[in-house]
């Protein structure tokens, strides 16, 4: 702090030094230029852009869907001993058949396609055992080597 005399000697006035005060802000200007880009830093995410076109009838007729469900094949509880039970029928598509039938006929469906084309879509209900319905799941694989399984929501 300084004392300016003026040509009045009996007036004191006193001016502030700004040093310290020019030292704060850049310090917070230097803070910010730091925190603000890390602030804005986010996740990029790649959204597949939807198709206008209508999923043709051939592709939509070629899915087979296999859809378990408590009331056919009553695997709600986990299954006591080996295997299935004997009552236990799933839908193949549009055809209702039993668990024991599943390996010939999706052999027999899915067989003679390409590799890249031998896709079984599981429709399984979520109160289902899941032990049941992996046991389900293996004998519809068994019939057909390099079958992928796409899970969907059962209706």
């Amino acid at each position: 702090m300084e004392f300016n005399r003026g040509d009045s000697g009996s007036s004191l006035q006193s001016e502030i030094n700004i040093t310290p005060l020019v030292d704060v802000v850049l310090v917070l200007l230097i803070i910010f230029m730091v925190v603000v880009p890390l602030l804005m830093q986010g996740y990029d995410v790649n959204i597949p852009k939807t198709s206008t076109n209508a999923v043709p009838a051939q592709a939509q007729e070629s899915r087979l869907i296999l859809s378990i469900s408590p009331v056919t094949c009553g695997i709600v509880k986990p299954p006591e001993g080996e295997g299935l039970p004997a009552d236990c029928r799933v839908f193949l598509g549009d055809q209702k058949i039993a668990a024991a039938e599943l390996p010939a006929r999706v052999a027999e469906i899915l067989g003679s396609r390409p590799a890249e084309k031998r896709v079984l879509f599981l429709a399984a209900d979520d109160r289902l055992n899941y032990e049941g319905v992996l046991r389900i799941l293996d004998l519809a694989k068994s019939g057909v080597e390099d079958l992928r399984v796409e899970f969907i929501t059962a209706n």
